[in-house]
């Protein structure tokens, strides 16, 4: 056994070096492609797609690269692990901070929100009703939100969120926000009347989500001051036509926000990490992530079981502006594939 771990030790080292190349490699090309490659043809719009991706599990990346390090430490490999390491910082040092920064002020008069999407294909909420008792939200913004589960949510929630702002659909892309405030005007199920359906899409039956479909817009009052909330649910990541439709979903929520003088809750299933540049072109604007501003460690959102259940991604986002969060966090299991996210916010 000794005669072999000096042989098996140059061999070791190369494959963490490898590794380290890799993943470095991966990060320096997602963060260096333009995004407006992604809603190119190919090949731009599969290199952006593949940047997208790059993003989406840059964490999951340094996951790899802390192993791959370990590895050189274990080896005695003390130069490479510490040329390596800013690796680290650049992949999990937002989520280390996360745990060392000062908590926010807490806030005088709180607004609890919770944005859930309830999977489609079953009709049970007995779990999800008992998690927003437990919860206790005031306003909750649901994606994937179908005719039968409204049918056995209402009756359960009624007592707790008389007012309710319904964009029904069959298939996955409906949406509902439950408010236990009243709205100040009639909820708007489609306040994007401007957007045109992409080339090939306008005239589509069911299919993917976006900016046509429900996207519920209610104004409530807390705190004396009014409160615009807007439920998304952007396209998912698996077609260079939803990718296209996830940047039209954004440029539609910057435009509205240079107009919107109020203050602003954008809530959903965003299908988009942190990480993405629709995420970071909405935080140009002024619509900040309450995970990255009072949020605790990693607050993925989904999957919400199995083995990727163990590092889930954070694609379930509550955006603020002109308000402050105190607190942000993961709210348990509610028999979906993703969990829900919960927000304390106010002035």
């Amino acid at each position: 056994m000794k005669s072999r771990l000096p042989r098996a030790r140059p061999t070791c080292v190369a494959a963490c070096v490898s590794t380290l190349i890799l993943v470095s490699s991966a990060i320096v090309f997602a963060n260096v492609i333009p995004s407006a490659w992604i809603e190119s043809s190919a090949p731009r719009g599969l290199l952006g797609a593949a940047s997208f991706f790059v993003l989406t599990f840059e964490p999951h990346l340094g996951i790899v690269a802390a192993l791959a390090i370990i590895g050189l430490l274990v080896l005695r490999n003390w130069r490479v692990a510490v040329i390596a390491a800013p690796l680290l910082g650049w992949t999990l040092g937002p989520m280390a901070w996360s745990l060392m920064r000062p908590s926010p002020s807490p806030i005088r008069s709180p607004l609890h929100i919770m944005t859930a999407n309830l999977l489609v294909g079953h009709d049970g909420v007995d779990v999800l009703a008992r998690r927003i008792i437990e919860l206790n939200p005031d306003v909750i913004f649901f994606q994937e939100y179908t005719p039968a589960k409204a049918r056995r949510l209402i009756p359960l929630l009624a007592g707790r969120y008389p007012n309710v702002a319904e964009g029904l659909r069959d298939h996955a892309f409906g949406s509902a926000i439950y408010s236990r405030f009243p709205f100040l005007e009639v909820p708007d199920l489609y306040p994007h009347r401007s957007i045109r359906a992409p080339n090939g899409l306008e005239g589509r039956i069911g299919g993917e989500v976006g900016v046509w479909d429900p996207q519920v817009r209610a104004i409530i009052e807390h705190d004396g001051e009014p409160i615009v909330l807007q439920n998304v649910h952007f396209a998912p990541p698996i077609h260079l036509q939803y990718f296209a439709e996830q940047r039209a979903m954004t440029r539609w929520l910057c435009d509205w926000l240079k107009s919107e003088t109020r203050a602003v809750v954008i809530a959903g299933d965003f299908n988009s990490t942190d990480r993405s540049d629709n995420l970071r072109e909405l935080a140009a604007a002024g619509a900040l992530d309450t995970a990255g501003i009072a949020g605790r460690g990693w607050i993925g959102t989904w999957p919400s079981s199995g083995l990727a259940g163990l590092v889930p991604m954070p694609i379930d986002h509550i955006l603020v502006r002109g308000l402050r969060c105190s607190a942000a966090r993961v709210g348990g299991d509610i028999a979906s594939d993703h969990l829900p996210l919960f927000a304390e916010i106010g002035r």
